[in-house]
């Protein structure tokens, strides 16, 4: 019998590995990695030695090529937004940023050391106003999955068919939050594994757990686990261009 495939989607750095390893401890089924793509790290993989119906993927990709990534069929879709200024603050910390000219030179773009260095050295505001550009008007030379804009991403899923998860929700009402993705997939669970499953996935517990991880992909994955940072790290002039840019498209966010 095939397996029913829960695909958490949502645009880079918006909390997706989270929530797609909390709804895969929710289901008690395994967390497959990546959809469309067969060979992962473990950091988007967990508990594939669970037996389930189900089974839990994340995703970046676009609605329009969401279904040809895979031949498997999807059962649910699961989306979670993030307010695209923490995701600008967010990708600033996690992205390597590497000026187009240097990317050009082969040495530099197969060394993973120069690349770090080269990050290291760029300046933050250059670094914000890459990002910036990425969710504003989408970004594909920074990284694949920042082809399209914030807004075009999450417009492309809104659909009846969808459930959408705020970050924000998640972080302040984890209990709420899980009732309705377990509501939504029509699976039973109690409040004892619904609390459980929150504590597992906690940012608190999941630091504990790779407290000793020498490889330091987790950490990169796991920074803050908090929102509205960017209140404080953006200038005027930045709060000023998602005023303009939003103001004439549907948001779940105020601007």
């Amino acid at each position: 019998m095939s397996k029913k495939n829960i695909v958490v989607v949502g645009y880079p750095k918006s909390g997706t590995t989270w929530l797609s390893r909390l709804v895969a401890e929710l289901l008690s089924c395994p967390l497959m990695g990546d959809w469309g793509y067969d060979h992962l790290n473990p950091p988007f993989q967990e508990g594939l030695d669970r037996r389930s119906e189900y089974q839990c993927f994340k995703s970046h990709h676009h609605r329009k090529q969401i279904f040809e990534a895979s031949q498997q069929k999807i059962h649910k879709i699961i989306y979670i937004v993030r307010d695209p200024r923490d995701v600008v603050i967010s990708g600033v910390h996690y992205f390597h940023f590497i000026p187009s000219i240097l990317k050009k030179i082969k040495p530099l773009r197969s060394s993973a050391a120069v690349s770090k260095f080269i990050n290291r050295m760029t300046p933050q505001r250059q670094k914000k106003k890459q990002m910036i550009k990425a969710i504003l008007h989408g970004n594909s030379a920074l990284n694949q999955w920042l082809s399209a804009c914030w807004h075009d991403h999450y417009a492309s899923y809104l659909d009846e068919d969808v459930l959408f998860v705020k970050y924000e929700d998640l972080i302040d009402d984890p209990t709420t939050e899980c009732s309705r993705i377990l509501d939504y997939v029509g699976y039973q669970a109690d409040e004892a594994h619904i609390s459980e499953s929150i504590k597992k996935q906690s940012f608190e517990e999941k630091r504990k757990a790779i407290a000793n991880n020498s490889k330091g992909t987790y950490n990169d994955l796991l920074r803050v686990g908090s929102y509205g940072y960017w209140k404080n790290e953006f200038t005027p002039e930045e709060k000023s261009q998602f005023v303009e840019a939003f103001k004439e498209k549907k948001s779940p966010y105020a601007f």
